[in-house]
């Protein structure tokens, strides 16, 4: 019992110290949100929103998935204590960098009329893709440096990368959609990638690695293992982006741009609502669930915890949301997207699936199971997703976006579930599936009493909901981990 609560405090000390870190990051999007909506509108943001998809689908893609795949190798030449090992590692890793950084920059140049005529249906944004290569060639570079500061587990220097750039990327980029409104879309997408890539290189160097000097041939063969596995995540990841440039370019042609924009500004909120905690999480889990991936028995046990920690936390968040929806555009962006209230509800109810499902789907890509994480990953979630959404807007528009997205994740959730019980004999604890389905019933309470009941009773009952959802996670996690001891603790030292 006391492992299991020195494991669950483990959790719980690394999403707080990358969720700080993440806050910040948040922080930083949701106030770049503001300006966008502030100065572009929702035309604006919708345009904005297609060069970003179209871009990442060129990122994933030439990025070759090294920045997660290198991952695991790295933090397995660092715990190996062989420093020369660990050099040469690093050496090689980085040179794959500069090469995908270099291809990525290419092809957005070639692929650029292309994109235009796609993404926009004219020929007018062409130039405007061809700069595009610059934040492709940076946003390569600060991924891959990135991924060296998350595989030494350097807590540190991984949350000073976070803050620093976020808050430098938001001084610089500010001042740019004030002065130029639609003119400064380009280069501050440019400025942000260039930012970023400065910081992480800075906070890099700091991985304790000696200089190795390593030729082509030792590049590939070393590199090998990265890439089998890197390609396998990469073609995951690039039909995610692909798909997800489809749904927006589906939903501006099909319907409009700003209902593109309304869209994207729903979804926008929602992820960066409970984001911090994916992102917070992923930065410790990953490196540890892969360390114990031969093992079923505890991955099963590290999955549950992570799983049912994941849903405590990010619960009460997702309640607050859905409540407080019309509250948060209105701060976050403006009065103009207000039409997107109710998506914003419906969306938060779908990532508590997302949640309860997260570090489920860890497994198969820990245990390096190429084949099932991109029959999973890869075909069914994006392919599901595309389908769903489409379908969705077609038959409900914005609102039939929005319950799509949740019905999408609930399947996805019971289909990871099961794929993952067959093949490596995981199950759910009784105590995740209590926590799921009592905040589910908190959080669909407050979503249908927002859509059915006049807005003073759904108040009433959502205020109702977050209090009960706070006190539960507050409950469970003072089980899992003492947290009314270590609230003293605090609390005495400080006096």
């Amino acid at each position: 019992m006391t492992d299991q609560k020195g494991s669950y405090k483990q959790i719980v000390k690394a999403t707080t110290i990358f969720g700080g870190a993440n806050l910040f990051k948040v922080l930083a999007a949701l106030l770049k949100g503001k300006l966008l909506a502030l100065f572009l509108g929702p035309d604006g943001m919708g345009i904005n929103s297609l060069f970003v998809s179209s871009t990442n689908v060129i990122t994933n893609v030439t990025g070759l998935g090294l920045n997660f795949s290198a991952v695991r190798n790295i933090s397995q030449a660092k715990e190996s204590g062989d420093i020369s090992k660990f050099s040469k590692t690093l050496s090689v890793f980085k040179k794959l960098v500069m090469f995908t950084a270099l291809f990525g920059f290419a092809a957005t140049i070639l692929l650029s009329p292309l994109l235009s005529r796609f993404t926009f249906g004219s020929d007018k944004y062409v130039i405007s893709f061809v700069l595009l290569g610059l934040m492709v060639f940076f946003t390569a570079l600060s991924s891959g440096y990135a991924s060296i500061i998350q595989g030494v587990r350097d807590i540190k220097n991984y949350g000073k990368q976070i803050v620093v750039s976020s808050l430098l990327s938001l001084v610089a980029i500010a001042p740019l959609y004030y002065f130029f409104r639609m003119d400064a879309i380009i280069p501050a997408l440019i400025a942000g990638a260039f930012i970023t890539y400065l910081v992480v290189l800075y906070y890099s160097k700091e991985s304790g690695a000696i200089k190795v000097n390593v030729g082509r041939r030792e590049v590939i063969a070393e590199g090998r293992e990265m890439l089998k596995l890197g390609i396998a995540m990469m073609v995951a990841t690039s039909i995610g982006a692909l798909m997800h440039y489809l749904v927006n370019t589906f939903v501006t042609n099909y319907g409009s741009l700003s209902d593109q924009g309304l869209y994207q500004a729903a979804i926008s909120i929602t992820n960066q609502s409970v984001g911090l905690i994916f992102s917070a999480m992923a930065v410790d889990f990953y490196p540890k669930l892969a360390a114990v991936c031969n093992d079923n028995s505890k991955v099963r046990e590290m999955v549950n915890q992570q799983g049912e920690v994941m849903v405590l936390i990010s619960a009460p968040i997702l309640a607050m949301l859905v409540v407080f929806s019309p509250l948060a555009i209105r701060v976050l962006l403006s009065a103009e997207f207000l039409p997107s209230a109710d998506m914003v509800r419906i969306f938060a109810l779908g990532m508590l699936f997302k949640a309860a499902s997260y570090s489920i789907g860890a497994i198969s890509f820990a245990k390096g199971d190429k084949r099932v994480f991109f029959v999973l990953e890869g075909l069914y979630t994006n392919f599901s997703m595309l389908l769903f959404l489409a379908l969705g807007y077609i038959v409900g528009g914005l609102m039939g976006l929005a319950w799509s997205f949740t019905i999408m994740h609930a399947v996805y959730l019971a289909v990871i579930i099961f794929v993952t019980g067959k093949l490596y004999k995981y199950r759910l604890s009784a105590n995740y599936i209590k926590i799921f389905l009592i905040q589910l019933f908190f959080i669909t309470t407050a979503a249908v009493s927002s859509l059915v009941l006049d807005n003073v009773s759904a108040i009433a009952v959502g205020i109702s909901t977050i209090a009960l959802s706070f006190i539960f996670s507050y409950r469970e996690l003072d089980k899992l981990i003492g947290v009314k001891s270590l609230l003293d603790k605090v609390l005495k030292r400080k006096v």
